[in-house]
């Protein structure tokens, strides 16, 4: 059986079993696309088949996005991880945040990786609002000490960093530097109110029906703004995007020079931190790392909490988006995500 055939019969065998819903899976190898393959349905009464332009909610897998989007614009020279964050955003220095880095934000080491515990849920997508309460709020714990998963934080804090680096707002940044660019033209941080009858909503499956993830649907939330959590897409774009971070680059084109990917998938974490071997989060400048433990680095990108993913692996050349939209109690550990990993012969990824 050739390798398509193989990758197809296991995402409409992960349909058939009631593992997933809707399923899609786009793997680029050495800058070019292999295969674009999708399984299943949009939603649970089955009216409307998943495509390849089918967008799905995929919660953190944003934040390897606007990962990216730091390091294209770093090249550029408007910022460095060494920048103290008031050099740009000087309302944060206050409430012992003053000596902040950019490099505490990108390691999940910035001590704010929660707004107050009493703050409305559709708050943490309001843009403006959410920055301006960080901007007040003290640190949880020393800044640049041990690492805190920033869940809900990070895009918040890089978005406004990038946008007071370049003076221009984060959604066009977005657009200008990687969208545009990339063809990456199915992909939202605010899904406008036109897609969402070619959106996918997130789907209880196994999950209990106090889910929070059950929570991160619809207008308010979908439509507002925090690429830690927010972004819409398909799994073409992520693919496309992770194609344009490695060797030979997307269609010729490489976003990233080597140098900055060799310094982005390297552990950051504390002397008096290490981490834990079975946890998944294990950050570079950014971007988590997933490669095998003896050369984490080699796979780098993001999972989301719904089992989406997009990464690249240096030493094979793939570069892949993966969506799904029916949550499983499994998580972090996704029996699909995992066959399609042997069938492909990588590491398999439980984050």
């Amino acid at each position: 059986m050739d390798l398509e055939k193989k990758l197809q019969n296991i995402l409409d065998d992960s349909v058939a079993s009631g593992e997933e819903l809707g399923v899609q899976l786009t793997i680029y190898k050495n800058g070019e696309e292999l295969y674009d393959l999708t399984s299943g349905w949009t939603s649970a009464d089955h009216h409307r088949r998943m495509d390849s332009d089918t967008l799905v909610p995929v919660f953190s897998v944003g934040k390897g996005v606007i990962t990216t989007l730091f390091h294209v614009l770093r090249q550029k020279g408007f910022l460095s991880p060494d920048d103290l964050v008031t050099k740009y955003w000087p309302e944060y220095g206050q409430a012992g945040k003053e000596e902040t880095r950019v490099w505490h934000v990108l390691t999940h080491r910035a001590g704010l990786w929660e707004l107050p515990e009493n703050y409305p849920f559709e708050d943490f997508f309001d843009y403006e609002k959410a920055t301006n309460q960080l901007a007040r709020q003290a640190p949880a714990d020393v800044i640049g000490g041990n690492h805190h998963y920033h869940a809900h934080t990070y895009g918040l804090l890089l978005g406004k960093i990038l946008e007071d680096a370049t003076g221009k707002p984060l959604r066009q940044l977005f657009q200008e530097e990687l969208f545009g660019p990339l063809g990456m033209d199915r992909i939202f941080f605010g899904t406008p109110d036109s897609e969402y009858g070619n959106l996918a909503p997130i789907e209880r499956g196994n999950a209990d029906a106090d889910d929070i993830r059950l929570r991160f649907y619809g207008p308010k939330v979908l439509g507002g703004l925090n690429p830690s959590s927010n972004g819409c897409c398909n799994a073409r774009s992520l693919a496309r995007l992770y194609a344009s971070l490695i060797a030979p680059g997307l269609e010729g084109r490489r976003l990233l020079t080597e140098e900055t990917i060799a310094e982005a998938t390297i552990l950051r974490r504390c002397d008096g931190d290490p981490v834990p071997l079975e946890n998944w989060d294990k950050f570079g400048y950014g971007y988590a790392l997933c490669g095998p433990l003896n050369d984490m680095g080699r796979m780098f990108g993001h999972g989301g909490a719904c089992g989406a993913e997009g990464f690249a692996d240096k030493k094979t050349g793939y570069a892949i988006g993966f969506t799904k939209q029916r949550l499983n109690r499994s998580h972090p550990d996704h029996v699909t995500r995992n066959r399609l990993s042997e069938a492909l012969g990588l590491p398999i990824r439980i984050w």
